[in-house]
């Protein structure tokens, strides 16, 4: 798993390189992207970082929570409906720890997911934004891997 999470890391960032420096494909990307490292490079780096300090199984969490939590909840939090931001917390919350479940403990993962969601919600903190591809993974990681060991 190490080695395939590195050379994806390794292979975004010449792609990332080539991107900025000479605007290839930068149609890829998201507007405010443009010239910015993209999301995926830090959530490369994220998931190179659980997976190389932490537990299999905190790895996974914090894979889940940052790719089908962070994933759906982003895209409800665009659709227009009232009260758009609490109902993406809320799928945040539910579709990761749903697809751990057959995988992981559901206590350390839910409390993973509980808080990959409000890390999610929070974009700034004083005057720096928060990078959630970034911040959601490690932070979902750090707390499946506390519970756990609590409760073991």
């Amino acid at each position: 798993m190490l080695i395939g999470v590195t050379l994806a890391l390794v292979f975004a960032a010449i792609f990332e390189f080539f991107r900025l420096r000479y605007k290839l494909l930068s149609w890829l990307v998201r507007d405010y992207e443009r010239n910015r490292v993209g999301a995926y490079i830090y959530f490369g780096v994220a998931v190179l970082f659980v997976t190389l300090l932490f537990p299999m199984n905190a790895a996974i969490s914090a894979v889940l929570v940052a790719l089908l939590g962070d994933g759906v909840g982003g895209v409800v939090k665009r659709l227009p409906v009232r009260r758009a931001g609490e109902i993406a917390f809320f799928a945040m919350l539910v579709v990761p720890f749903v697809a751990s479940l057959p995988l992981l403990s559901p206590i350390p993962s839910f409390a993973a997911c509980f808080a990959g969601a409000i890390v999610e919600r929070i974009e700034k903190i004083g005057g720096y934004y928060l990078q959630d591809n970034l911040t959601v993974p490690v932070t979902a990681a750090v707390v499946y891997f506390s519970v756990n060991y609590i409760l073991s």
